[in-house]
């Protein structure tokens, strides 16, 4: 499922099994669901630059339509 950015262009899924996020790479803005993982919450919002870094090391790989 394609998701939209409120900027109007399509956000691109990764996701660990447990973990979702939501990118647009025009804007930069993300969201997605941690299954009450509060720390990966914490960890995100923190450090948003850890979402990509998530994803280079294949710990985030992408969600497929």
């Amino acid at each position: 499922m394609a998701k939209k950015c409120k900027c109007g262009k399509k956000k691109y899924g990764y996701g660990d099994g447990m973990h979702e996020v939501w990118i647009c790479y025009s804007c930069g803005g993300f969201d997605g669901k941690a299954n009450g993982d509060e720390i990966f919450v914490q960890t995100i919002m923190s450090n948003p630059a850890m979402v990509l870094a998530l994803i280079e090391t294949k710990q985030l790989v992408p969600i497929r339509d």
